[in-house]
């Protein structure tokens, strides 16, 4: 079976391997990208909670950071990691993957947060008070 990343044709491979097929208007339909922050050092529930949510916003999921590429490529629900070394180039990024959308935990909420002047914030709540910070302290 092909396992590419890119194209349609893996979208609907990846939809049929799960739980649901997907209908003609869920293919046809324009997508909508979504963007999430993060380095993710300490990947735990509360994250994989998080994609999922932001992937459900929207129909194609942007993440970052090289050395997460493995991992976070193998989650389900992220459709692309990409990767910036300055602030700048992140926001380059973020404009170049055409996302409007940014979801980040609510724990941001009343900070600034990288982007927000350039597409909509949604905010996610954090799981069973899930925290990397609570995990490596």
């Amino acid at each position: 079976m092909y396992k590419g990343k890119l194209g349609i044709a893996n979208r609907v491979i990846r939809e049929m391997e799960g739980n649901n097929t997907p209908e003609i208007s869920q293919i046809t339909k324009p997508q909508t990208t979504i963007w999430i922050n993060g380095s993710f050092d300490v990947l735990h529930a509360g994250h994989i909670e998080l994609f999922k949510y932001a992937r459900s916003v929207g129909d194609r999921l942007v993440n970052k950071q090289i050395h997460r590429l493995s991992m976070l490529n193998a989650i389900k629900y992220i459709d692309e990691v990409v990767t910036f070394g300055s602030l700048e180039e992140q926001l380059f990024r973020m404009e170049e993957s055409g996302a409007k959308t940014l979801v980040i935990g609510s724990d941001y909420k009343g900070k600034p947060i990288v982007g927000e002047d350039r597409m909509e914030v949604i905010f996610f709540d954090r799981v069973d008070d899930l925290s990397t910070t609570s995990i490596v302290s």
